[in-house]
């Protein structure tokens, strides 16, 4: 039996009533908690160390106090002034070498 409808004779849309059903576990993945909180870490530490945060020990802190000296050996940069020339010249009158 085949049902054939004209163009006016089309079957008619009834509303029907659809129960949907939506189930939230309340929880997302925890993969966002896990990075978001080595962000935190991260930011402490980084602002610990911005901050001044030496743990305990150096320079002006007040479990240890007190100053760091540094010292730095460097070379003798004194030149004396060169020898007078052989020849009991003085150091004004020697003649000076001949340009090329």
């Amino acid at each position: 039996m085949s049902t054939s409808y004209s163009r006016d004779e089309r079957p008619v849309d009834r509303d029907v009533d659809r129960t949907v059903v939506v189930t939230d576990r309340g929880r997302s993945g925890g993969s966002g908690w896990f990075i978001a909180g080595i962000v935190v870490v991260a930011l402490v530490i980084g602002g610990f160390f911005l901050f001044g945060g030496n743990l305990g020990t150096g320079v002006g802190s007040s479990a240890g106090g007190g100053t760091t000296n540094i010292t730095v050996d460097t070379p003798d940069i004194n030149v004396g002034s060169p020898a007078a020339p052989a020849g009991g010249a003085s150091s004004g009158s020697a003649t000076p070498a001949p340009a090329n």
